[in-house]
Parts: C-alpha cells; sequence; structure tokens
C-alpha cells in the first residue's frame, strides 16, 4: 500500500511530552545506563519454540539471554523484576512496515533499486515509540508499491531515544528488496497516486510482468559482463571494468542469493506469475507480502519455498482486497507455507499480537500456532531467527512483558526491552506524563497569558479511567451488573408477543445488559420478538430450542456510526455515502441501502446485528437511519428511518470528527488563507445553519397548507428537538464550539468521532451531550500525546458519566467492533459498561432503545450465543439470531474458506 508519513514540527512548550527514553526528541543524547543483569521472575513465559514456562524466571545478560526456566539461579548482581502474573514473550516481530522512513516512494521510474530506505531512516519518528509501546522490537522497513521494482529495505530494532539512524538498523540482517504487483505499480496517473506529468509505464499487469522479466534480462547481461570481466583481468590482462550500474547491482545479489526478495501482491494470478518468473530467472522469492489471495495458491507458494506475510482480515478496501478473508493465514499454514502477521500501518503495529491472535478464531490456529505468526515465523522470512523471534538462552534479549497473555484481547505491555535494555516502561512512563501533564497546563495558560484551564478528567490523580484496568474483566468475565447500578429495572415477565414462530434458546448464561446475569436460563422468542426471558421460563410445544450448552447470551451490538450498504468497493462496486451539495437533510440513507452487500453477513458473524447508516456529503449528510443486518429488502431490515441529521461541524482546522478520529466536514480552501479569512468562512456558514433552523421553526409554524420545502421539512424534527444534529466533530474547541451553537440554535446534538472529547467530559456531561466514538483503534491525534490516548478515550468519558457508543465508521471493519470496546476495557473502562455502550447505551444514543439493545420482552429478538466473553478475539460465536431467525454464520469468506482449505 502507497503510504507517506505527514510531519509537523512540535511546538516547544510541547516537546517535553514527547516520550523518550531519558531523552527529548530535540537535542537527543544517549539512552540512561542499565544494569548489565537483569531477572524477570514469576511470570509465565512463552517461548515460542520450546513451550510455556509457568512461574518463571529469565535472566538477562549484556544485551542477551543467558538463562530461562522454572528453577533458574539469580545472579548475585542482577537487578530483579517482580513479574508475578505477567506473561513474558519474545519482542514481536513486524515484517512490513513503514515506520521511521521520511519517505517511501520513487515514482519517477519503474525500477527503483538503487534507492533504499537506510538513506530515508528517521529516528525520531514517534510510531517508533508508539510500536515499541505494544510489544514490538524488530520492523522490516520496506519501501512503497509505486513500483515494479522498488527500494532496497532496512531491517531495524526500535531503539527509540537513538539520536543517529544507523543506530537503529539490525546488525547482521540480510538485505532485501521491495518488488510490487497489482494496481498500485500500474499507471501512476490511477487511483489515488494522482501522479502529475506524462503516463509511466506499464499500465496492465502484463506491463508489470513484462518490466520485472527485462530487468533480470539486463541484469543477467550485467553480471556476464562483470563475470567476463573478471576472467580476463584474473588471466593478466590490463582491461577496463564495465560501467558500474547501481540498479542492476541489487538484482544481482538477488540472482546470486546475497539479497531477499519482499513482494507486494493481492490476486492469485500475480502471485503464481512472480513465482514462475523467479523459477525462469533462477532466483527465490523470500515472502510475498499482504498476499490476499494466498490462500488460493497456497501449495504453489509452499512449493516455491517462499514465505507469506499477510493482514489478519483487512478485506474490501479496494477492489484487489474483494476476496481477502481473515482464514488466509491459517490456509496457507496448513498448505505448509512459512506465514507471518504483518501491519503496514504503524497502528495495527502497536498491536499485532490481537492481530495474530484473529486467525484462532478464523481457522482455527492453536496459540503456539498464532504467536509465531508475529515472533519466530517473521524472523525466519528474514533470516534473523538465529537472534530474535523466540526466548532461548544466547539469543538476544528482546522481550516484552504483558498484562495478560498476548493473544488475549485485554493484553497490554508493561514494560519492552531491546538487547537486554528497557525501552519501553508503562508505569514510569505514566509517571512522567502526570507530572508533564500539569506542566503542559501551565506552560499552555502562560503563553495564552490567562488563567489555567479547567483540569482535564484525564489530568486528575486517582481517575482510575486514566490508567489501565490491570485485572481485565471482571473475575466471573461475564460482565454482571445488578439492575441497581444500572438505573434500568429488569425485566423478565412473557409479553404480549403477537403468535408467530417461535424460537428459544436453553441452557445459557444471559446477559439482559439491563437487568441482573442470569445462570442456566432460557430466551423464549416468538414473532420476532423476546416473549420471555428467566431461570424458570420453559420453551413452549413445539418451539425450535438452540442449546447454547452453557454458552453466553448477549443483545446484538450495534454499531453506531457506519456506511454498511452505502459502500462497498470491488465487482459490486458501489458508493453512495457522500452527495454534492452542501444541504442534504433530506437524503434519506435507507432507500439506499443494499441489503444484499457482501459486506452485510460478513459483519454479523462477530455478534453486530444493528447498525446506524451515516450519509455525509456537505455540512448536513443526510437522515441517520437505523438498520438491522438481515431482511429480504430494506423495508424489512429497517429499525427506524431517521434518528438524525448528520451535521459535520464547519471547523477552523478543516476537519470534522468521522471514524478513525478523521473528519470531512469543513475542509479549509487552502493554506494561503489567513486566520481570520478562515474564520470568517466559518462562522459565515455557521450562520447558514443558524438561518436556515430559523426557518424550519417559522415553517413548522406555518400550518398544513404550506407548501413543501423538503429541505425544512427535514429539519422541523431537529428544531422541535425530537431529533438530533449528529455532529461530526474532534477537537475539543470545535466541540465546545459545536455544543454552544448547539445552545444557541435550541438543538440537540450528538457528538460524532470526538478523539478530543475527554478535555470537555464535564461540559458534555453538564449539557447531556453523548459521544459516539469514531475508531478507538486509532493513533493519536498529536505527537504530543501519549501513545494509548484513543484507548483510554472511552474509559474516561465513562468515568466523567458521559454516554458512549462504539463506531467503525466504514463498511468493511464493522466486525472488528467488539475489539474497539475490548482495547478500551484493557486501557481502564469499565467492562460492564462497554457491554453497554455495544448495546443499551448506542441504543438509547439512537432513540432505539424501545426496540434493541436489551434482552426484555417486547423487544426485537436481536441477539447472539458466544462460548465465551465476546471481547476475547479468540470467543467463537455460535448463533446469531435477528428478529427472532437464525441468521446463521455463512458469508463469502466462509465460502471462500470451505472451498480452498479443501483444495488438494
Amino acid at each position: 500500500m502507497i503510504r507517506r508519513h505527514l510531519r509537523f514540527v512540535v511546538p516547544a512548550a510541547l516537546l517535553a511530552l514527547v516520550p523518550t527514553v531519558g531523552i527529548r526528541v530535540a537535542g537527543q543524547t544517549a539512552a540512561p545506563s542499565q544494569p548489565r543483569v537483569v531477572a524477570l521472575r514469576g511470570a509465565t513465559l512463552l517461548t515460542v519454540t520450546k513451550g510455556t514456562i509457568p512461574k518463571g524466571t529469565i535472566v538477562l545478560r549484556d544485551g542477551k539471554i543467558a538463562a530461562l526456566g522454572a528453577n533458574v539461579d539469580v545472579p548475585a548482581d542482577a537487578e530483579v523484576v517482580d513479574a508475578t502474573g505477567k506473561f513474558i514473550s519474545p519482542g514481536l516481530i513486524d515484517a512490513h512496515s513503514h515506520i521511521a522512513n521520511d519517505s517511501i516512494n520513487e515514482g519517477g521510474t519503474t525500477v527503483s533499486s538503487m534507492t533504499g530506505m537506510e538513506d530515508v531512516l528517521d529516528p525520531t519518528d514517534i510510531n517508533i515509540y508508539r510500536d515499541l509501546a505494544g510489544g514490538l522490537t524488530t520492523a522490516n522497513v520496506l519501501h512503497g508499491s509505486a513500483n515494479p521494482i522498488g527500494g532496497k529495505n532496512a531491517v531495524i530494532k526500535l531503539r527509540w531515544g537513538k539520536t543517529r539512524a544507523e543506530e537503529l538498523l539490525f546488525a547482521g540482517a540480510m538485505p532485501g528488496i521491495k518488488f510490487a504487483l497489482g494496481e498500485n505499480p500500474k499507471d501512476m496517473r490511477q487511483g489515488g497516486a494522482q501522479q502529475a506529468g506524462p503516463r509511466r509505464y506499464p499500465a496492465t499487469r502484463m506491463g508489470v510482468e513484462f518490466v520485472i522479466r527485462d530487468a533480470f534480462t539486463r541484469a543477467k547481461a550485467y553480471r556476464k559482463s562483470w563475470q567476463a570481466h573478471e576472467k580476463k583481468k584474473g588471466s593478466g590482462q590490463d582491461v577496463l571494468p564495465p560501467r558500474r550500474d547501481l540498479q542492476l547491482e541489487p538484482l544481482v545479489e538477488i540472482l546470486e542469493g546475497k539479497r531477499l526478495v519482499h513482494a507486494h501482491c493481492y490476486r492469485a494470478d500475480e502471485i503464481l506469475m512472480l513465482t514462475r518468473l523467479a523459477e525462469e530467472m533462477g532466483f527465490k522469492i523470500a515472502t510475498f507480502q499482504h498476499v490476499l489471495e494466498g490462500y488460493k495458491v497456497a501449495k504453489e507458494i509452499a512449493a516455491h519455498g517462499a514465505g507469506a506475510s499477510t493482514f489478519s482480515d483487512w478485506w474490501a478496501y479496494k477492489v484487489e482486497a474483494e476476496d481477502a478473508i481473515p482464514h488466509n493465514a491459517a490456509i496457507m499454514t496448513r498448505k505448509g507455507v512459512l506465514v507471518s502477521i504483518n501491519s503496514d500501518s504503524a497502528e495495527h503495529a502497536r498491536r499485532l499480537n490481537t492481530e495474530a491472535a484473529k486467525t484462532m478464531k478464523w481457522g482455527g490456529l492453536s496459540d503456539d500456532e498464532a504467536l509465531a505468526l508475529v515472533t519466530i515465523n517473521p524472523a525466519k522470512q528474514l533470516r534473523i531467527e538465529k537472534r530474535v523471534g523466540s526466548l532461548e538462552v544466547g539469543k538476544d534479549a528482546d522481550l516484552a512483558v504483558w498484562t495478560h497473555h498476548p493473544l488475549s484481547s485485554y493484553a497490554i505491555v508493561d514494560r519492552t526491552y531491546i538487547d537486554g535494555t528497557v525501552y519501553y516502561d508503562r508505569l514510569a512512563e505514566e509517571r512522567r506524563l502526570t507530572e508533564l501533564r500539569k506542566e503542559k497546563s501551565a506552560l499552555a495558560a502562560a503563553e495564552r497569558s490567562t488563567p489555567t484551564r479547567t483540569a482535564d478528567p484525564q489530568d486528575q490523580p486517582g481517575t482510575e479511567a486514566a490508567a489501565p484496568n490491570p485485572a481485565g474483566p471482571s473475575a466471573s468475565g461475564n460482565g454482571e451488573q445488578a439492575a441497581a447500578t444500572t438505573g434500568r429495572p429488569a425485566a423478565a415477565q412473557p409479553s404480549q408477543a403477537a403468535t408467530g414462530t417461535v424460537l428459544a434458546i436453553t441452557n445459557a448464561t444471559i446477559h439482559p445488559v439491563t437487568g441482573t446475569t442470569i445462570e442456566r436460563g432460557t430466551v423464549v422468542m416468538r414473532g420476532g420478538k423476546i416473549d420471555a426471558v428467566g431461570a424458570e421460563v420453559r420453551p413452549p410445544a413445539g418451539a425450535t430450542v438452540i442449546d447454547a450448552a452453557g454458552g453466553h447470551v448477549y443483545p446484538g451490538f450495534i454499531n453506531a456510526g457506519t456506511t454498511m450498504g452505502l459502500d462497498e468497493p470491488g465487482p459490486r462496486g458501489f458508493a453512495d455515502t457522500d452527495e454534492m451539495l452542501d444541504l442534504n437533510p433530506y437524503l434519506r440513507a435507507h432507500v439506499a441501502y443494499n441489503f444484499a452487500s457482501d459486506a452485510i453477513p460478513v459483519a454479523r458473524v462477530n455478534g453486530i446485528t444493528t447498525v446506524a447508516l451515516e450519509p455525509g456529503g456537505g455540512m448536513l449528510g443526510g437522515q441517520v437511519a437505523v438498520m438491522n443486518l438481515d431482511g429480504w429488502t430494506w423495508e424489512e431490515s429497517m429499525v427506524t428511518p431517521n434518528v438524525g441529521i448528520t451535521f459535520n461541524f464547519p471547523t477552523l482546522s478543516g476537519g470534522g470528527g468521522r471514524g478513525n478520529f478523521g473528519g470531512r466536514g469543513g475542509r479549509g480552501r487552502g493554506a494561503e488563507r489567513s486566520f481570520e479569512d478562515i474564520k470568517r468562512e466559518r462562522d459565515r456558514r455557521l450562520d447558514r445553519i443558524g438561518r436556515l433552523l430559523d426557518q424550519a421553526r417559522a415553517y413548522a409554524k406555518a400550518g398544513a397548507d404550506r407548501n413543501v420545502d423538503w429541505t425544512l421539512e427535514a429539519l422541523v424534527p431537529v428544531v422541535e428537538r425530537k431529533l438530533p444534529l449528529i455532529t461530526n466533530v474532534s477537537r475539543a474547541e470545535d466541540i465546545r464550539e459545536a455544543i454552544a451553537f448547539a445552545d444557541k440554535a435550541n438543538v440537540r446534538i450528538v457528538i460524532s468521532g470526538g478523539s478530543e472529547a475527554a478535555a470537555v467530559a464535564p461540559l458534555l456531561k453538564e449539557k447531556n451531550v453523548p459521544v459516539i466514538l469514531g475508531g478507538v483503534l486509532g493513533l493519536p491525534q498529536g505527537e504530543d500525546l501519549f501513545h494509548a490516548d484513543s484507548y483510554q478515550l472511552a474509559g474516561r468519558l465513562a468515568q466523567a458519566g458521559v454516554k458512549v457508543a462504539f463506531s467503525t465508521g466504514d463498511y468493511s471493519n464493522v466486525r472488528l467492533l467488539p475489539y474497539h470496546a475490548a482495547m478500551s476495557v484493557a486501557w481502564g473502562m469499565d467492562r460492564d459498561r462497554a457491554i453497554e455502550a455495544l448495546t443499551i447505551d448506542a441504543a438509547e444514543i439512537l432513540g432505539i432503545s424501545d426496540r434493541v439493545g436489551s434482552i426484555e420482552p417486547g423487544k426485537d429478538a436481536n441477539l447472539f450465543i458466544a462460548k465465551g466473553d465476546p471481547l476475547e478475539i479468540r470467543t467463537q460465536i455460535s448463533h446469531v439470531i435477528i428478529g427472532g431467525r437464525d441468521v446463521g454464520l455463512d458469508n463469502k469468506h466462509e465460502e471462500l474458506y470451505r472451498k480452498y482449505i479443501a483444495r488438494q
């Protein structure tokens, strides 16, 4: 994937907040001295290659692992670290990264093998630290994918705080180079590249194949000319050497087995093409990168001897990813391919452990197999397995200390060691940041010459949500809560539901959410509604019965902001999210909902039963519809057609607040405009909306004989405060402005996005403004923020009494919704509150709590059965029920899995 890092200068007042190891980014100095010997005692040691050692000790000496086991003598001169109850794994390894790069593509030529990442490494890239805090210790930094043959890679250790780029390099790592197949290296004026100037060859996959074939043909001729020269020189002849060709020399190294090939690819046809071309030219592919259709040609990849480094479950983000499935890694593993899970993303690299865990859910890999995908397997692919990738005596002391098993959704890193040196210490970092936040507030107030602002909730000592939850979920693991703690009455009596098809779930642990957990309970559903719930309830005669076998029944999860059914790439290709006008309040999202979208059955297998559709064009994007993820038509799928109007709040920064803490509304017109010009434009746009709302009030009073104005008609429920403006906004100052606007206009708002909402949590609580979080699994928006700032956001808001819901903002990653909540729990949110945010709180924010969000008689029968905690990535979902119908778990991905796992 073509990626660039955008950089900005950190203000001097904030430099101290940039996380370091005893140093600062500006004017870095050497890292502090570390003890020569360290012993970590009492942890579960996950060696990867030598099994698991409970209550073990590992000794680090002079940067190497000196000893490990259940009965290890601790040297007298060792620093002893009590790791009781913790888990220690090898440091994670990312086989496809772009961190620490100032640039990654040379788009002007098709063969850029003369370039190299080593020349553009940036040791001050904040993403080194962020990924280090996720247990990552080694990364393969690759060139981009703009060229059929790209630049040379650099394998680095994440030694945050080093001042020189060469200090990051993994000494002795075998050199490599990036190739790229598919859409990216084709005509660079296509797609999103938008390269200026004349077209660049090639424009087809056939052309990509020819470029590589031609380059190696030239490389062979170049090597032959040098071989002839050396032969003549060896015989005593005085001959001039051939002219050096820096483009061809790396290709000669490939032919001689001295440089590894890492090939970006997607489709099965191109994977097979490069396999055969390499065999024809006499070299091997070390790894196919991304390799999203590798499962289709796993037999051929294994026969060639290539590795495969893939994503865990990314799919559908472009046409080439249409057939990507989350079972890819498991199928290739079962077919004998050496597989790793990579990131291609500074954010995904922060949680590579749980990305690997997904292969247990999708494909049935074991704990050991899954952990190997991000440790020993990528080490083997990079030919550094004698140094890293497992806990073994003599290997580099690169390891991570975890609060939970690293494959758990609740696992976070306490410490990360590289070469026996602590490069990340969570507790020390949090203590440092607590002090620096106070300093930042004082400095910011002094610079403004105003009194210090009211402290953020996260600045207050003793705020539990500001710290991770070391114990994870409650001891029961079931998220029990009494009605008294929720303020919502439990309801377990039979309803007066209409007669119809009867379905019952028995032998289940039922989590109503609004009431106390019911052990060994039964849920009876009749005519699409919940008819009865309780421990004493019995299935009526003639009912279809599902024996939950002790499984856990939860209300269906609600994704409170998506483009599900409005957007999908690939052969189905449609994009109906954003209209071209600035004011579109009359647009009805439900009528464009494609109930046959491939993404719908993919999403619901993880317990998501209901989604809110957010159209987004202009300032007023349209009406937000709520849909169930089942139905023969959009009418049958619809819960309600309109729960609010999307409002892309115009901001001074030009950003709104949708998904992943980004935004679409309020774009500026260029960097050359003054602040005063931008502010006048923002105020003009807000005045326009204010006048429009006033017109809607007048229109509402005009009576039944008024001429229909669809714009004003759509805004009448807003000005009557029956529906909110679902306001996409992120920055704290913009959230304050949005609330002030709502007060002035006398309308209700819901904040959507809200990446800086914690800074204004008291105001949100005071004004009773809820927040739909727009992507917890995202990077912090500023380099001066704590690396887990986005992970802690939900917990901080909940701690302050703000009602929250979760959303993914897209269509392809809707199934990941539970893991946004899980990460929030890992970093401090109460688990029961997280479950409520996925269910009843989301329903209340969207105004549909009379229909969904809890398991109560009379409500829609939307629920699922899980074999454990549904926030744990490894937990399997056995049944998903929508409207009283068991919709099954089949989808496009499962079909492809069954087809290709059976290929002989």
